[in-house]
Parts: structure tokens; C-alpha cells; sequence
């Protein structure tokens, strides 16, 4: 594709920005066992059960050994929810797991609104003797060896360590916050156990003592890595192409694919993009089914970003200098059938030329495969447009605004121009991220003077259907891929 004039950085409608959760709290060693509970875990007392049948909670022989690692995301870089195994909101009014709770109440926040719902549980000492009250607000089959992950969103008056937090075999004494604060703890040391239970305790040592604990939105999870599909524009792993849009201010937006052509809310993944004078997905170049991004810097400088899912990338790495003195670019995918997508670059002198990634991103110059480009205003990477698995490209002519289509040969040449379609005068931007719809065919999307943005599925041959509207407000993007 060529890169459009940069316009206003406005970001499209509906677009929000990534944000994370409350701020974690800090989680510190508790010195007290845990609630025996059901007696699933090893360091259980003798007696399996630890039912609540006379109002005193059985603890175990020994505090725990190891404290509960905090992180402060949902999940590791590189990772996202795999599953969730159980969320407790108290929404249905019940404490849960009774027989193994005391001295906790569910009901309406004692100020202000729930961090989510209506309800929350909530614990406070005794005033004439010491406080021993505790909720099991989780139990739940797990998967065995699966990456575990616990979160509670808390808030009271409470001196340290009167409030603890307990997953399996770990512990923790949760910081004093009068405001709602979540804290999420890796408790994956105790997912071989095929369970997960979740204690949160109040414990004041001394009759007298003041304090109140309220929480909600407990939840247990697990992580895996975002998943490698091969397919091209596909930067989530959920295996439907996506967007991504460049603001003139360099912002990346990712957008993701419907699987119909349209695309969801766009997530703000980044800045720093207007350094480059050109950005394409050529597909996955580094072979490990992710697609990847390559831009040239306006030094003349190509650059790799590797892809790690969820829209996130690698470091950049330099693989080519010397790239001003082309005019235009495009990403057509694997045009030789070795495995690895291939480039192609316009000169100023109006010839096209053909290069090949290898795994490290390194280009290599093939073969001059045109001449009198210079009379196109778009050239576009479509994908293969005639099942033989070679990538094709398209071109719209700048004279009569007809798009055309060029199809690879094995002699590893661009075919006959053929005539797909004309009109595109009036669209300010066009780009072929993949396969919007899953058809198995190269689409196009383009965005009129208006901003509006278009969607027009792919044909056999280098042809696209009917465009359908799908998108407003995409002025304020300089590039989309």
C-alpha cells in the first residue's frame, strides 16, 4: 500500500484505550495458618474436614510457607485468560460455601456503589472479644499444572495483618485501604491440587479492637500463551483478521476483526509510530505463526516487529537500510512458495522489484518484475486471488481510478493486468489486511473522503463484491493495514 497524507490525529469512533485494573495492593508474609477448609491441600491437618459446625474456625498445624507472589496484571505478557473457573459477586444475597464461613454478611456496600453490582460481602470485629470470622468465597475444580491466578477487590479499616488472603497452600496479609483496591496473586505453586479454594479471614487478637473488611468480585483464572494461528492480520490468536490504524500523532490502534468484514472497539496498543514513513504487515516472517509488522523510518531504515500476540510485538530489529529511494510498497504474502512472504518496492524510476524475508526478517533481492508502476496510486498485497497459494497484488490506476489485478506466475512474474473494477477515486485510503470475512479470499477495505470505512470482500480472480459500510469516523488514521 502507499502511505496516505498525514491528517488530524483523531482517533475512529468508538475507540477506547487499553487501561488496567485498581491499583494493586501490596500483599505481605501472614504469620497464622489457614482455615483447614476441605482438607484437599498438604499441608492439612489430620482431620480432612474443616467444616464450621460450632462457630470456631479449625486452622491448620502451621502457617503456610510460602507467600502468594502479587502481579499487577491479568495475566503475563504474551498471555491471556485461558479460563475462568469461577467468579463470587454475592449478587444472590447467599454467603458462600456456609459451612465453611463465620462472621461474614452479604448486603449493600456501607458507602458508595460496589465495585461490581450491587452487593458485597462484608466481616467487622467484635467489640467484647477477640475476632476470629472467615469467608470461603471459592471452591472449584481446576485444571492440574494450569497457571492459576486469584484476584479480590477489597476495602476496610483494619490493622496489618488482621486481614489475610488465602489460595490452596499460600497466604498473605492484605494491605489496610479505605478505598476499593484489587489484588491479584500467582497461585499456580498450588493448582496440582485439581482445586482451588479461596479463603479471606478477619482476625483482631485483642476484644476492643475496631475494624471492618468488605469484599468483592473474587475471581480464579488461568493463563496461557495467545495463541499462533498462521493467519495473516490475525493479532489477537482468536483466528479472525483485525485492524490496526496509525494516527498522524503515531498512535497504534488495534481494531478487532467480527469475522464479517467489521471490526470492534479499537484498543490503544502504543505511540512513537510516526517515525516511519511507511508501515505493512507482510504476514508471519519470523515462522512462528504470528503475523508481523515491518516499517521503513524516514532515515531509510526497514524495521521488524516481531508479532507476540494480543497485539503486542518484540523489540524492533534493523533488517535493511537504504529504502528512501522507494516510492511505494506492498505486502502480497508468499509469491514463491518457499515458505516466506515477499516484498515488493516501486523506485522512482517506475519500476517494481521484487525481495524475500527470511526468518530473521533479512531481505533479499530477486528480480525486477515491472515497469510503469508510477501510474498507479495504490498498489496492494491481496493474498492469493486464484487458489494456487501464490500471493497476488492489485492496483487502482491513477488515471481512470479502475482497480486492477495482477496474478503471480510460477516464473515468479506479476500476470496481464486484468480490469476488477473502477471507481475509486473518491476512497483516501486502501489496504488488504487479509481475510476479513473467512471466505479464503484476499479483502479490501477502504476509507471514503468522509471517513467512512468500507469493506469489500474478495472475488475469485482479483475482483471484490459489493462494498458495505462499517465503520465511521476514520479520518484522524494516516495508515491502515
Amino acid at each position: 500500500m502507499v502511505a496516505a497524507a498525514l491528517v488530524a490525529p483523531t482517533a475512529p469512533a468508538q475507540a477506547h484505550a487499553r487501561t488496567g485494573g485498581s491499583t494493586p495492593g501490596p500483599i505481605t508474609s501472614l504469620e497464622r495458618p489457614g482455615p483447614v477448609g476441605r482438607g484437599v491441600h498438604s499441608t492439612t491437618q489430620a482431620n480432612p474436614d474443616g467444616k464450621i459446625a460450632d462457630g470456631s474456625v479449625r486452622r491448620r498445624d502451621a502457617r503456610s510457607a510460602s507467600t502468594l507472589p502479587e502481579v499487577g496484571a491479568v495475566c503475563p505478557s504474551g498471555q491471556v485468560v485461558k479460563k475462568t473457573y469461577l467468579t463470587a459477586g454475592f449478587e444472590d444475597g447467599e454467603v458462600p460455601n456456609p459451612d465453611y464461613s463465620v462472621g461474614w454478611t452479604v448486603g449493600a456496600p456501607s458507602a458508595g456503589a460496589a465495585p461490581e453490582g450491587a452487593l458485597v460481602a462484608r466481616s467487622a470485629s467484635a467489640v467484647d472479644t477477640a475476632t476470629d470470622n472467615v469467608i470461603n468465597p471459592i471452591f472449584a475444580s481446576v485444571d492440574p499444572g494450569a497457571s492459576l491466578y486469584v484476584s479480590v477487590t477489597y476495602r476496610g479499616t483494619f490493622a496489618p495483618g488482621e486481614v489475610g488472603l488465602y489460595v490452596n497452600d499460600g497466604s498473605g496479609a492484605l494491605a489496610p485501604s479505605t478505598q476499593w483496591r484489587t489484588t491479584r496473586v500467582n497461585a499456580t505453586a498450588g493448582a496440582s491440587f485439581g482445586t482451588v479454594e479461596v479463603f479471606v479471614d478477619l482476625v483482631t487478637a485483642a476484644k476492643g479492637t475496631v475494624s471492618q473488611v468488605e469484599i468483592d468480585d473474587v475471581r480464579a483464572w488461568s493463563c496461557a500463551a495467545i495463541p499462533a494461528t498462521g493467519i495473516r492480520g490475525d493479532w489477537t490468536g482468536d483466528t479472525l483478521v483485525d485492524l490496526f490504524g496509525i494516527t498522524a500523532a503515531g498512535e497504534l490502534w488495534l481494531y478487532p476483526g467480527r469475522g464479517t468484514g467489521g471490526v470492534g472497539a479499537g484498543v490503544l496498543i502504543g505511540g512513537g509510530w510516526s517515525t516511519y514513513s511507511w508501515v505493512g504487515s507482510p504476514g508471519d516472517v519470523t515462522g512462528d505463526r504470528r503475523s508481523d509488522l515491518v516499517g521503513r523510518g524516514t532515515d531509510g531504515r526497514m524495521y521488524l516487529y516481531a508479532g507476540a500476540g494480543g497485539g503486542a510485538f518484540s523489540a524492533r530489529k534493523e533488517v535493511g537500510s537504504g529504502w528512501s529511494a522507494m516510492t511505494a510498497f506492498a505486502t502480497p504474502t508468499d509469491m514463491n512458495l518457499d515458505g516466506s512472504p515477499e516484498l515488493l518496492a516501486r523506485r522512482s524510476d517506475s519500476t517494481l522489484h521484487l525481495y524475500s524475508f527470511s526468518s530473521t526478517g533479512a531481505l533479499r533481492y530477486l528480480k525486477q518484475v515491472g515497469s510503469g508502476w508510477n501510474g498507479m496510486s495504490w498498489i496492494i498485497g491481496m493474498g492469493d486471488l486464484n487458489s494456487d497459494r501464490r500471493g497476488d497484488t492489485v492496483g487502482v490506476n491513477r488515471d481512470n481510478a479502475c482497480l486492477y489485478a495482477y496474478v503471480t506466475t510460477s516464473a515468479l512474474t506479476l500476470g496481464s493486468a486484468t480490469k476488477v473494477g473502477c471507481g475509486w477515486s473518491g476512497m483516501t485510503f486502501l489496504a488488504s489486511p487479509g481475510d476479513l470475512n473467512g471466505d479464503k479470499l484476499g479483502d479490501l477495505v477502504a476509507r471514503a473522503a468522509d471517513g467512512g470505512l468500507w469493506f469489500y470482500p474478495g472475488k475469485a480472480g482479483g475482483g471484490v463484491r459489493a462494498g458495505v459500510k462499517v465503520g465511521s469516523g476514520w479520518t484522524g488514521m494516516a495508515v491502515i493495514l
